[in-house]
């Protein structure tokens, strides 16, 4: 049986870089969630007191990708809160996001999800991406080099992840 770790851009790890709608559609009062950090939690979003929008819109934004599946790694990235918030979305809720926070959608032959976030919130990457390129308009040098940082992972043939994804799960009843 061989094992190996390896390393790789997140870019090539992930299935999808991206962050949500750079436009924001007119509210509405009654119809699809769009959330911004501001509704952030540190399980999910918080839908009470969310911005609504009109169906059509959402159905626009879905369409170019600014709505999470479940299993994506959602990151605040503007704000006071700069690369503080960082979950797993697991709500059964699908809203769409403002531009305020990036999505990272994991290719789960490569990594899974659970550790990509841990990697994500440990104090020394958490640093780096601070120390480096700070909040703002730095963003988008940010989001560039987030793409391109290498991340280590254990490939554990023939069923890739499966030792971290035990450890993950060991992991999250820890927090």
């Amino acid at each position: 049986m061989k094992s190996e770790w390896n390393t790789s851009a997140i870019a090539n790890i992930c299935k999808v870089v991206t962050d949500g709608s750079h436009t924001s559609p007119k509210s509405v009062s009654h119809g699809k969630y769009m959330v911004s950090v501001k509704d952030f939690t540190p399980y999910g979003f918080d839908f009470n007191g969310c911005r609504q929008i009109s169906f059509a819109d959402y159905e626009k934004l879905k369409s170019s990708g600014c709505v999470p599946q479940k299993g994506d790694i959602l990151i605040g990235k503007d704000g006071a809160r700069y690369f503080e918030d960082i979950i797993i979305y697991n709500q059964d809720e699908a809203p769409a996001l403002l531009s305020s926070i990036a999505i990272l959608r994991c290719d789960e032959e490569k990594v899974i999800p659970e550790y990509l976030y841990y990697l994500l919130k440990t104090p020394s990457f958490k640093k780096d991406v601070k120390d480096n390129y700070g909040s703002g308009s730095a963003w988008r040098k940010l989001f560039d080099r987030l793409r391109k940082q290498p991340v280590s992972f254990f490939f554990y043939h023939p069923k890739p992840c499966l030792l971290f994804k035990q450890i993950s799960i060991g992991l999250g009843k820890m927090v």
